[in-house]
C-alpha cells in the first residue's frame, strides 16, 4: 500500500519541526545512556541493550547532518562570512561548556587539579573524555566546505566516497565498531539530499521490512562490523521515511528546544556526569537527575550564546 494521499505529499520532507524533534529525542537518549552506563548490572537485566540504541542515535545526527549541509552548500555562496558562521555554530558551545565546568566545580569546591586540563582544550575535548562526535563532525564540515568551494558540483561525490573508503577501511582492519559505524549516515544525508525522489511515494511495506531487517540485525548480526554499520543506516531511513508522515507540531516544545541546541546538551551532559556521584544518587536519581541538569545547563548556555551574538551583532 502507498502511502502518497495528498495530505501526506503536501507536508514537507524532513521539515524543520520534524528533524528538531528528531534531533531532541535522540539526544536524550544519548544522554540517558551515558548516564545509564553508570549502572551496567541493572541495564544488564533488560532483554533489550538500550546502550545499542546510542550509535543509531549518533548516526541521526550524522545523516541530519550530511543531509542539511548539503542543501545548504548547494544553494549559499560559501564565502569568508558563511564559512565563519557554521564554524562558530560548532566551536561556540565548546567555550561555553568549559566556562560553565570551571564555574560549577568553583560553586562545588571541587575545581579540577588536573595538569593537564589546557592540553585537553587545545585537544577540543572536555575533562577526561575524548569528544569523538565533536572532532569528526568539525573536521567533516571543514573538509567538506572546502571541497565545495573547490569542486562545488562533486563535492557531495567526493565526501561520500571519502567516508565510504574511510568506513571500509575500518571494517577490513577489524576496529572495532563503537562509534565510528555512524559516520555512514553522513553519506545517506548527502544522497538523499541529491536524490529526493527516492522518499515520495512511502509503503507500510517499506517501514515494516527496514524494521524488520533492524531486528533481525540486531539480534543475529552474521558480520558484526558490517551490522554495525548497517543499524544506524536502516535507522536514519526510517525516520527519513517517516517523515512526511507524522504532523509534528509547530510550537516550541522541549523535545524541540533540544534538537536546535543538541550540541549544547552534548557538552553540558559532563558536568552531572562528573560532579553528581551515581553510588550515592542510584540509578533514578542519577539518571533523570542527570538529564534535567544537562537541559537547565542547556538553557543557559544557549542564553548565553544569545547574548555574544546580540554584542557581536551590534559591534558589526
Amino acid at each position: 500500500m502507498e502511502l502518497t494521499n495528498n495530505k501526506i505529499e503536501s507536508r514537507e520532507f524532513l521539515s524543520r519541526n520534524y528533524t528538531n524533534i528528531l534531533r531532541g529525542f535522540c539526544m536524550l537518549m544519548i544522554v540517558f545512556c551515558h548516564t545509564a552506563n553508570e549502572f551496567p548490572v541493572i541495564l544488564e537485566s533488560f532483554q533489550f541493550n538500550i546502550l545499542n540504541c546510542a550509535p543509531s542515535a549518533t548516526g541521526v545526527f550524522f545523516f541530519l547532518s550530511g543531509y542539511g549541509l548539503t542543501l545548504s552548500l548547494k544553494k549559499n555562496n560559501t564565502d569568508k562570512r558563511y564559512i565563519l558562521l557554521k564554524i562558530f555554530r560548532l566551536i561556540f558551545p565548546f567555550f561555553i561548556f568549559w566556562v560553565l565546568y570551571f564555574f560549577t566545580s568553583a560553586i562545588l569546591g571541587r575545581c579540577p587539579s588536573n595538569n593537564n586540563l589546557l592540553i585537553e582544550f587545545i585537544l577540543l575535548n572536555i575533562p577526561g573524555e575524548d569528544t569523538w562526535f565533536f572532532k569528526t563532525i568539525l573536521a567533516i564540515y571543514v573538509l567538506y566546505i572546502s571541497l565545495s568551494k573547490v569542486i562545488k558540483h562533486y563535492a557531495g561525490l567526493c565526501m561520500g566516497i571519502a567516508i565510504s573508503t574511510y568506513v571500509l577501511a575500518l571494517i577490513y582492519f577489524n576496529v572495532q565498531p563503537w562509534w565510528w559505524n555512524s559516520i555512514s549516515c553522513f553519506t545517506l544525508g548527502i544522497v538523499f539530499a541529491y536524490c529526493p525522489q527516492i522518499c515520495k511515494k512511502i509503503s507500510i511495506a517499506k517501514l515494516i521490512a527496514l524494521g524488520a531487517l533492524w531486528i533481525v540485525l540486531y539480534k543475529w548480526p552474521l558480520v558484526e562490523s558490517i551490522s554495525a554499520v548497517l543499524i544506524p543506516v536502516i535507522t536514519c531511513l526510517i525516520c527519513a521515511y517517516l517523515s512526511p508522515l507524522l504532523n509534528v507540531p509547530k510550537r516550541l516544545t522541549i523535545l524541540s528546544f533540544i534538537g536546535i541546541n543538541s550540541l549544547h546538551m552534548y557538552f553540558m551532559e559532563a558536568i552531572p556526569i562528573d560532579f553528581m556521584d551515581a553510588n550515592d544518587a542510584g540509578f533514578f536519581i542519577y539518571v533523570v537527575g542527570g538529564i534535567i541538569a544537562t537541559i537547565i545547563l542547556t538553557y543557559i548556555g544557549t542564553y548565553i550564546e544569545s547574548i555574544v551574538k546580540k554584542t557581536l551583532s551590534k559591534i558589526e
